[in-house]
């Protein structure tokens, strides 16, 4: 199976939430071009990916509900957007493309690589049940198969068939 490194936009401009609050079109220019980016260089990615990012350019542990509705205007005048199991899949402008790949050593938590890009790696390790998802897991170096990666690996074995 084909595999590429993630590749991660890290030249994000930082902007103060206060100012976004009150209304600042530089701040919320700021977004749309950090929001941009991220999108265009990363994608497809999940919304939890993208809102990582954004909490790296606000400088703050957890995006706020207000913060949440600003970047989902944003993203939904602008982007398109599949709905997966646990979360949303954002992809640029252009729109929902062929994933032939899985994109490796990132910070990103199984739930977070969109289905696309896991498919291939169930149709090569050609498994079943958790079969496969024990090997998907120790393809990734880990262990633990918690409720929740259990269930996002089987929406993908179901999404391969």
């Amino acid at each position: 199976m084909k595999t590429i490194n993630y590749k991660r936009f890290n030249s994000l401009k930082h902007i103060s939430l206060d100012s976004l609050y009150e209304g600042n079109m530089n701040s919320f220019n700021l977004l749309k071009e950090n929001i941009k980016n991220v999108i265009e260089f990363e994608a497809p990615l999940t919304l939890n990916t993208l809102k990582a990012r954004m909490r790296e350019a606000f400088d703050v542990a957890k995006i706020s509900g207000k913060a949440l509705d600003i970047i989902m205007g944003i993203i939904n005048e602008s982007y398109v957007v599949t709905e997966e199991l646990y979360d949303l899949v954002i992809w640029p402008k252009s729109g929902v493309f062929r994933i032939d790949y899985l994109r490796i050593n990132s910070d990103r938590l199984i739930y977070d690589i969109p289905k696309d890009e896991f498919v291939n790696l169930v149709y090569e390790i050609n498994k079943k049940g958790e079969e496969l998802y024990r090997a998907i897991l120790k393809y990734f170096g880990l262990e633990v198969l918690t409720r929740k990666a259990f269930d996002y690996l089987s929406y993908i074995e179901k999404c391969s068939k």
